[in-house]
């Protein structure tokens, strides 16, 4: 860790941290819980691999570079496509992945991230900077800022102004690099239509068979005038030719 951050029992940050950590991954945590971006080239990599191309190709051809992925409801499997898409992207571009899914985070714990540092939700309530939650994976140009611990004032941490500022000088000081962005369930909240107004683009990940078409309606409603500019079918109950089937998933991209 390159600096260090204390904190008192009820979370607060006491001493403020500036540089963030370095972090390497346990391949073991990183299969279990189904992350394959630091793998090496497989049939479970190709599908993050396909929707990698296709979502460089629309940054280049719109010089947008923040993107939200999102679902109508919880377990569609947003998370697992973000981490996988971030690490898939970060083998071949600069990548950020940001989670602001202050309720319910599952970032940290899925990539095995210690919790002695600070979180998004500390950056959003004025405790520390924002360059103090930020862990460099090793062996990726990937940049992670999870939520240390769930928050039950979301949508005030996420109405101010800390989390524009820090997108904007993301964008500013960052050329090029693509930031991912892991948002909570459009069902659950109003907090993606607080996230939604300071991103470039919107990813659906959408489940077969139990995503309604009525719920993505209600996304596209939440979320403009965002666009939403693909979605992933998560979990294929079918077989077409453009599906890659690698186990527990099937993901499929659909430029919007």
């Amino acid at each position: 860790m390159n600096a260090e951050v204390q904190f008192n029992p009820q979370g607060a940050v006491e001493a403020q941290a500036v540089a963030g950590i370095s972090f390497t991954p346990e391949a073991r945590r990183l299969a279990d819980n189904n992350i394959v971006g630091l793998a090496p080239p497989s049939n479970e990599l190709r599908p993050f691999t396909m929707i990698r191309a296709a979502l460089l190709d629309h940054a280049r051809a719109t010089g947008t570079r923040v993107f939200a992925v999102t679902s109508a409801d919880p377990g569609n499997g947003k998370t697992h496509v973000t981490a996988n898409l971030a690490m898939a992207m970060a083998r071949i571009h600069p990548t950020v992945l940001v989670e602001l899914d202050l309720r319910r985070p599952a970032l940290g714990e899925r990539l095995g991230l210690p919790g002695d540092y600070a979180g998004v939700e500390d950056y959003l309530a004025g405790e520390c900077p924002w360059s103090a939650t930020r862990a460099c994976i090793e062996g990726l140009d990937l940049t992670v800022h999870r939520v240390r611990r769930p928050r039950l004032d979301a949508e005030v941490l996420l109405a101010g102004d800390a989390l524009p500022l820090a997108l904007h000088n993301l964008q500013a000081t960052q050329s090029g690099t693509i930031c991912l962005i892991d948002t909570p369930p459009a069902i659950l909240s109003d907090d993606l239509a607080l996230i939604a107004r300071n991103v470039d683009g919107i990813l659906v990940v959408a489940e077969e068979g139990r995503t309604a078409k009525a719920a993505l309606q209600d996304i596209a409603h939440t979320v403009s005038p965002t666009p939403i500019i693909g979605t992933v079918l998560n979990r294929s109950i079918s077989q077409t030719a453009r599906r890659i089937d690698y186990g527990y998933y099937q993901s499929g991209y659909q430029p919007a």
